[in-house]
């Protein structure tokens, strides 16, 4: 199964059965108004039949139009070549938590850390870089040329610009949009957050990425105990009430976004090293020079659809033994 949020509509089918048998109650109300004659009581067995078969029918080309965008793969896989060459899109989460301290020295400059790490590590890859709070920005466009990474990740913090939230789908989607177009070549964004306070569905951000074949491996920065949030001079960010605020990694938004976009989940933490981390990736280690895709047999459920769509409108127009 490709597609299995699409399941929930299931659930919107009950109310067209109710509907329908609503449909037939009023139907059968009216003909009980007429009584007595063999006339009347012909054209009420008439509606009956005509009703089960057209309700019948329409259910379940409604069905089976569900079926197929479920995506329902068959045992037949399609052997699809992947490219070797490799763009990664770094969604850099710069909200003011990224200052605590519960990650030596601090979860952004571990970050930070992590993005000269990776860039070192894979010297044919071309690297972008997407910094995000309430929304999304590109700070590095797409690009060989790693002093323009290098700088670009020196000038990084919080300061960049201001906002009163943080939205992880709108980094994502500006990541998920950095991407060149028309080029062959394999795609993988490394979100890097601690998942704090998010507002928008990543997770639906995630299931477009899947569907257009660029992972996303999720790195969690930061530890579930929590830091505080230094704001210089040796003070720390406090709530309304003076106490001093303690932020969290949210590793449940997190790993549910690896999980919809088929990524990695790495957490890294105060112990882990940079090699540890990098070998979590979905790049680390040699890639196949192809891979088998699941083949959706929506095609068969789609014909179905439309074949008990017809047969209900054929049932509902035809006269029944040329009466009703």
């Amino acid at each position: 199964m490709l597609y299995p949020r699409y399941a929930l509509l299931f659930i919107l089918l009950l109310p067209v059965v109710y509907f329908l048998y609503r449909n037939y109650r009023l139907g059968r109300k009216e003909f009980r108004r007429v009584k007595g004659t063999g006339a009347v009581q012909g054209l009420y067995d008439a509606f009956t039949v005509k009703w089960v078969f057209v309700s019948l029918f329409y259910f379940l080309s409604l069905l089976f139009i569900v079926f197929s965008l479920l995506g329902i793969s068959s045992e037949r896989k399609n052997i699809k070549e992947v490219p070797e060459e490799i763009d990664v899109v770094f969604a850099l989460d710069i909200s003011r938590s990224m200052l605590a301290e519960d990650v030596v020295p601090s979860r952004l400059d571990r970050s930070l850390n992590l993005i000269n790490h990776v860039t070192g590590r894979l010297p044919a890859a071309r690297f972008g870089i997407v910094v995000f709070k309430g929304e999304g920005y590109v700070l590095v466009p797409v690009t060989e040329d790693r002093e323009a990474v290098e700088q670009a990740v020196d000038i990084v913090s919080p300061s960049l610009f201001t906002s009163g939230s943080t939205s992880l789908s709108a980094g994502l989607k500006t990541a998920l949009n950095a991407f060149p177009q028309g080029e062959d070549r394999r795609k993988l964004i490394i979100c890097i957050s601690d998942g704090e306070s998010h507002a928008g569905n990543a997770a639906e951000i995630a299931s477009t990425a899947k569907d257009l074949d660029v992972a996303i491996d999720i790195m969690a920065v930061g530890t579930v105990e929590g830091g505080r949030i230094p704001i210089g001079d040796g003070q720390y960010l406090q709530d309304k009430e003076g106490s001093v605020v303690v932020s969290r990694m949210n590793t449940t938004v997190l790993k549910r976004i690896a999980e919809s976009s088929g990524g990695e989940y790495c957490e890294i933490g105060g112990m882990s090293s940079l090699n540890e981390v990098f070998a979590c990736l979905s790049i680390n280690g040699d890639q196949e020079s192809f891979e088998f895709d699941e083949e959706g047999r929506y095609r068969p459920f789609l014909l179905l659809a439309v074949c008990m769509l017809i047969l209900s409108l054929l049932v509902k127009v035809i006269p029944w033994y040329g009466i009703y």
